[in-house]
């Protein structure tokens, strides 16, 4: 199993409280290393660059505590993050359905964990897999009424565990982060589309 594929089968467990504990693997550093660490390691790789290596470093802490945080949140309406994801999908979608290929676009995870997922949610009855109209090859997924009313409940939770992770910051600062985010976004979405 690849690397990728790993990260992908966390990212689309079933939601109970058994894989939560996959999670742990995700988690980056409890202790971050300080500047006089860091300033060793600058001297040995010069490819190191301290301010850009501390600021990434401190972005994974916090991506990995929020993550904990939201998943911990999402185990108690039993789903995972990306069983949450595809009902926000599906419910933002003016049709309330669309094709697999889609919600693993709009995922970025391959069909085939896409498909596993799905898999899960019919199960569950959180989803719903039925013929494409005009190909017989094809399914269509739609959200359920059951689905609707789990992320209606898993929904106000998951906005205050966003609110508590940006609570030290005050409106202005928080315009500020979200500016120098979008700019860090922006490299990214460029060196994807080179890749």
């Amino acid at each position: 199993m690849s690397k990728l594929d790993a990260i992908e089968r966390r990212f689309c467990g079933r939601g109970t409280s058994s894989s939560f504990g996959e999670f742990d693997e995700m988690f980056f550093l409890e202790e971050l290393p300080s500047t006089q660490i860091l300033k060793g390691f600058a001297d040995r790789f010069p490819e190191m660059e301290i301010d850009s290596t501390t600021a990434c470093l401190k972005l994974l802490w916090f991506a990995s505590h929020l993550t904990r945080d939201l998943e911990l949140h999402f185990t108690q309406h039993g789903l995972s993050q990306a069983r949450f994801l595809v009902l926000v999908i599906l419910e933002r979608t003016q049709s309330k359905r669309l094709m697999p290929v889609e919600i693993a676009r709009q995922l970025g995870i391959s069909k085939k964990n896409t498909a596993r997922v799905l898999s899960f949610m019919e199960g569950d009855g959180l989803a719903m897999r039925t013929s494409h109209e005009s190909d017989g090859r094809a399914s269509i997924v739609a959200i359920t009424p059951k689905g609707s009313k789990t992320l209606a409940q898993a929904m106000p939770g998951y906005y205050r565990a966003l609110n508590r992770a940006m609570k030290k910051l005050n409106a202005r600062e928080k315009r500020s982060l979200i500016a120098l985010l979008t700019q860090l976004n922006e490299g990214i979405s460029e060196k994807s589309s080179v890749a």
